[in-house]
């Protein structure tokens, strides 16, 4: 096991191009869905709790599948199993596009969440090669292309709802993600991780194993932080079309545009988020990180989460929203990387996609639990999951010093 892990701004890897621009293209994919799932299901009549069901599918499935694919590529690569994941994505894309009931936008959800352990892959893979000084950098890189991917699929997304409809937005989606198994296929190198690896578990283990967390009980506290973030962010999200559609009058001009519908307002909101989230994460995290103690990362970050979701309901403009959304961005780009990095640095080289599987796995805990309690306070009152999950964050930031035997720098 490694000791720990240096930091470092090491410039970018030639190898590391077409597996940014592949994640960059399917998170564009992903990323369109954000304002139009919430906003479609209840056009089809579903509740808050029944909005929230399906939009915590997806993080269901992922806590099952995404350790699962992350075993798989330390024992067949990374490369093949990004493909695969990514030509499910595409998949489950072309079913939401063509689906006329709430059965079929669940399908393609959960289908959507057993294909998302690619960007597990792809962690994995820039983990693999890089070395435990740049291991920092190329994390952050690898947030800043999903984030990136992120900017422009909301945004992209709520535009081409409000022109052509949920269908030709989910056709746009899936044909991003084919672009994006094409520029792996002919375009990423052959991982080494078999050559490396291995994993370091049989492949008969159970579909729940947390043996890897057995073996590294230091994992745990960084896994339950990261639930807790992503908890907070799900809350958000997981309502956030609706809030706006219930505050403002559509159409409605604000940021020199005009908009519609709520998915394009969300959408341009989420997009400006992604960009705050890129700049922190792939070009001044390294900066930052070397100035600033993991502790006071992490602490920082939840408190500006805690802060951007407390206010969120109550602000009386969207450029207000659009202020604020960014500081709450911010401190979640901080917070995720350097739990990314620390999780990294403490788990040995072999079983780096089974670490990136449960992460996002303990991540999805998050997500799974956020969109039906979200859902269901919404329903009761439309400021509740913003001020339950604001107070969350702000809790964690008062229990990450207790965390001492993580080795956070201090």
């Amino acid at each position: 096991m490694k000791s720990g892990y240096n930091r470092g701004s090491a410039s970018m890897k030639l190898y590391e191009a077409p597996l940014l621009v592949a994640i960059f293209l399917d998170l564009v994919g992903f990323g369109m869905a954000f304002p139009d799932v919430q906003l479609r299901a209840q056009e089809l009549g579903a509740s808050g709790p029944v909005i929230g069901l399906i939009l915590s599918s997806l993080f269901g499935v992922q806590i099952l599948a995404s350790p699962r694919w992350g075993l798989v590529s330390d024992k067949i690569g990374r490369k093949p199993v990004f493909i695969i994941c990514t030509l499910l994505s595409a998949l489950s894309m072309l079913i939401y596009a063509v689906s006329t009931n709430l059965w079929g936008i669940l399908f393609s959800r959960i289908l959507a969440g057993f294909a998302a352990a690619n960007v597990v892959a792809a962690q994995a893979y820039l983990a693999d090669r890089a070395e435990e000084k740049e291991r920092g950098a190329a994390i952050g890189r690898i947030s800043g292309a999903i984030s990136v991917g992120l900017i422009a699929g909301p945004f992209i997304g709520g535009l081409l709802v409000e022109r052509g409809g949920s269908q030709l937005m989910g056709l746009t989606a899936a044909s991003a993600s084919i672009l994006a198994v094409l520029v792996v296929f002919f375009g990423l190198p052959a991982d080494e991780s078999i050559v490396k690896g291995g994993g370091g578990t049989s492949a008969s283990q159970s579909l729940l194993d947390f043996s890897l967390v057995r073996e590294v009980p230091l994992l745990r506290q960084l896994f339950a932080i990261a639930a807790v973030a992503w908890f907070a962010l799900a809350c958000l999200e997981g309502t956030f079309g609706r809030l706006l559609a219930l505050k403002f009058d559509f159409p409605l001009q604000a940021m020199g545009m005009t908009f519609t519908k709520p998915q394009g307002a969300s959408g341009a909101i989420f997009a400006a988020e992604s960009l705050v989230a890129f700049l922190v994460q792939g070009v001044f995290y390294g900066m930052i990180s070397r100035r600033i103690s993991d502790i006071w990362l992490l602490r920082s970050g939840y408190i500006l989460q805690g802060i951007g979701l407390l206010l969120t309901p109550f602000l009386p403009s969207l450029g207000l929203v659009l202020v604020v959304s960014c500081v709450y961005s911010g401190g979640a780009a901080v917070a995720s990387v350097t739990v990314n990095t620390n999780c990294s640095g403490i788990t040995p080289e072999s079983r780096q996609g089974e670490l990136f599987g449960m992460l996002q796995s303990a991540r999805s805990v998050g997500f799974l639990l956020g969109p039906i309690l979200g859902g269901w306070l919404f329903d009761i009152n439309r400021a509740a999951p913003y001020v339950m999950a604001g107070l969350a964050a702000w809790i964690a930031a008062t229990l990450i010093p207790r965390a001492s035997k993580v080795p956070l720098r201090s």
